[in-house]
C-alpha cells in the first residue's frame, strides 16, 4: 500500500520539470512512495519531458494529463483525489525538492502526532537569473506546531513544503475553485482539522523565475492580493475565524496604504483606504492603530513625520506610533516575497 504520494503540478515547465521530477526520485524511504504528475495542457516540451521519465520509470510515476487546460484550482483538486497515499506531497514543477529525506521524515513527523492535520519546512528562495543571494523562507515565529489562527494572519507555508494528511475532508468546497490562491486554500482546508507541525531545515527550493507571473509582480499587486484572500477567507470561513480575519484584514490594508505612499502613488492609497473602511467588520479585533496611522500619513504626512520622529525619541517602554508591518513578510524578516502559488504563476 502507498504510504506518501508525491503530486507535481505543471504548465509551461519545460525547463524546470526535469529537476522537480529528479528531486521526488531521490528520496529514500522505508515505505512505498508514487509520484502522481498532474499536467494541465501546456504548449511547451513539458509533456515531452515527463514521457521521457515515465518510460523509464513506469512502476513508480502516475501521469494526470487534462485534455485541455482546466486551470489551476481543478487541476489540483483533481490530481489530489487521485492519489492513493495516505500522505500527499505538493510541489509545483518550477521548484524541487533537495534532501533524499524530506518524505521519510514529514511521514515520520504525521505518524507521531495524529493530531496534525499536515506538516512543512523551510525552503530557499532561489532567483534564476542569479539576481539576487538565497534567501531561507521560513515562518516569521519559529514554533514545533502551528494552529490555524496563525495561518489566517499570512500564508507562512512554501507550497513545495507541504505534506497533507489526505481524506481529513471531503471534496473540494465550491470556495475553492474562486479564490485567487490556491496553495493557501489547500492548507486552510487541512489547518481546520487539526494542527500544523514544523521542521526547521530547508529541504526544497522554491525557484524565483521570469516565467513565474505572480512571483514577479509588484509588491502592491501581491499585497491586493493577499487583502483580497483574506476578504473571502471571512465570506466562507466560521463565525470563529472571524476575529483573526478581521485583525489580519485590517493590518493588510493598512501595510498597503503605506507601500503605495513609499511609491507615490497617492490616489491608489486613497482608494484603498475608502475599500477597507467600505468593506470593514466592527469589531474589538481590528487593530484601530494601524487605520489611524495609515490615515495620519496619507492625509496629514507633515504630522505624521513629526509625530514618528518624537516617539522615536521617546524613552524604552513608552508608547509609540505603530510600526506597519514590511511588505507581505510570510518569511523570515530578511526575505520580502509572497510565497509560492499555482494559480497566477501558471
Amino acid at each position: 500500500m502507498v504510504k506518501v504520494s508525491a503530486l507535481i503540478l505543471t504548465y509551461n515547465h519545460e525547463r524546470f520539470i526535469g529537476q522537480a521530477i529528479e528531486g521526488f526520485l531521490i528520496q529514500k524511504t522505508d515505505f512505498p512512495c508514487e509520484l502522481v504528475i498532474a499536467e494541465d495542457c501546456s504548449t511547451d516540451g513539458t509533456r515531452e519531458v515527463i514521457r521521457r521519465y515515465w518510460e523509464k520509470h513506469p512502476d513508480r510515476i502516475r501521469v494526470l494529463l487534462n485534455r485541455r487546460n482546466i486551470g489551476a484550482g481543478r487541476t489540483v483538486a483533481r490530481a489530489y483525489q487521485a492519489c492513493h497515499g495516505q500522505y500527499v506531497a505538493m510541489v509545483e514543477g518550477d521548484d524541487y525538492w533537495t534532501s533524499p529525506d524530506k518524505l521519510q521524515r514529514q511521514a515520520d513527523l504525521l505518524d507521531r502526532h495524529p493530531e496534525c492535520a499536515m506538516c512543512f519546512h523551510s525552503v530557499q528562495l532561489v532567483w534564476d537569473d542569479g539576481s539576487r543571494a538565497p534567501v531561507l523562507y521560513r515562518p516569521p515565529q519559529i514554533k514545533d506546531r502551528y494552529p490555524l489562527r496563525d495561518l489566517l494572519r499570512s500564508n507562512f507555508i512554501g507550497s513545495c513544503s507541504a505534506m497533507y494528511r489526505r481524506g481529513v475532508f471531503g471534496p473540494h468546497p465550491l470556495w475553492y475553485y474562486i479564490m485567487p490562491v490556491g496553495d493557501w486554500c489547500q492548507h486552510i482546508l487541512h489547518a481546520q482539522h487539526g494542527d500544523i507541525g514544523y521542521i526547521d531545515e530547508p529541504m526544497a527550493v522554491y525557484r524565483q523565475h521570469s516565467g513565474g507571473v505572480y512571483s514577479m509582480k509588484p509588491v502592491t499587486y501581491r499585497m491586493r492580493i493577499e487583502a483580497e484572500m483574506l476578504r473571502r477567507f471571512r465570506c466562507v470561513l466560521g463565525p470563529e475565524t472571524w476575529g483573526e480575519l478581521d485583525n489580519s484584514s485590517c493590518k493588510s490594508y493598512c501595510v498597503l496604504i503605506h507601500q503605495y505612499c513609499d511609491e507615490g502613488k497617492l490616489p491608489e492609497a486613497r482608494q484603498c483606504l475608502k475599500e477597507y473602511l467600505h468593506e470593514m467588520h466592527l469589531s474589538r479585533h481590528i487593530p484601530a492603530n494601524y487605520v489611524l496611522n495609515a490615515a495620519a500619513r496619507l492625509y496629514t504626512p507633515r504630522l505624521h513625520r513629526l509625530c514618528k520622529r518624537v516617539f522615536k525619541r521617546m524613552p524604552r517602554g513608552k508608547p509609540s506610533l505603530p510600526h506597519p508591518v514590511s511588505t507581505r513578510s510570510v518569511a523570515s524578516p530578511a526575505a520580502q516575497v509572497a510565497p509560492s502559488t499555482w494559480s497566477p504563476r501558471t
